[in-house]
């Protein structure tokens, strides 16, 4: 009978190494420390990208909903100077199922207090990152599915407005009056008070004009999520000093 060695060296090996399988483990550790913190970061942007497209078709659906009900000529019969933040919010949450609203009178529930916006990219106030805007407590309407509409109603449209003028570091160098015919705003919290809390990821501001349209106040950063699928903004935190 003729017996190969070869053969026995081979049937007698049943497995890997403790070697092999810690470089292969090392391997597979190195690789995946790579690729995962990739993959979460593109499906949070998924996940908020949806989000986005979401809250903003629901806001047009519902505000066209109120003009058609009301039989109004444009969205102004809704966003009209006579009334308040409240009020505006509390018509408007009327064809919004399941809405419920703050007003000026709730700021000390839990639910209806103030908190900031960031800017896109770093807003400097005296060297130190700052912030411009936020969600304030009037006009706050309160979407079963967690988003909210911020409502900040102006009083007379077109009215002048103090424009203040920065220097790199954010110091103030002058100061200048304009007339804007940006009757309301409406802001657009996709997460609540989830961050970023920052324009162009989970926030988005609207400007309602004299004209009776709604318009994105940065149509650009709308545009990334609507038509790129694209979520774009700098990180930073309100209060450190600006580098």
């Amino acid at each position: 009978m003729c017996y190969n060695s070869n053969m026995k060296n081979y049937s007698s090996r049943k497995g890997f190494t403790l070697a092999e399988v810690l470089i292969t483990i090392g391997i597979i550790g190195v690789v995946a420390a790579l690729t995962i913190p990739t993959l979460i970061k593109n499906y949070q942007e998924k996940v908020m990208v949806s989000k986005v497209k979401q809250a903003h078709s629901q806001l047009m659906n519902a505000i066209q909903l109120y003009v058609a009900k009301n039989n109004c000529q444009n969205m102004l019969c809704l966003f009209d100077t006579k009334k308040t933040s409240d009020e505006v919010a509390a018509e408007l949450a009327t064809v919004i199922r399941k809405a419920q609203v703050c007003t000026s009178a709730d700021a000390s529930k839990k639910y209806c207090k103030f908190y900031e916006f960031k800017s896109n990219t770093p807003y400097i106030v005296d060297g130190v990152y700052a912030s411009g805007d936020g969600m304030t407590t009037a006009g706050r309407i309160y979407l079963p599915n967690g988003m909210i509409f911020g409502i900040k109603q102006q009083s007379a449209c077109p009215r002048t407005v103090v424009s203040i003028i920065r220097d790199e570091n954010g110091y103030e160098i002058d100061r200048i009056e304009k007339v804007t015919v940006t009757c309301a705003i409406v802001y657009v919290d996709i997460n609540n008070t989830q961050g970023p809390n920052q324009f162009g990821a989970d926030v988005h501001r609207y400007d309602v004009k004299l004209t009776g349209k709604i318009e994105p106040y940065q149509k650009d950063l709308l545009n990334n999520a609507l038509l790129y699928n694209k979520i774009e903004y700098t990180p930073y935190n309100i209060g450190d000093p600006a580098e």
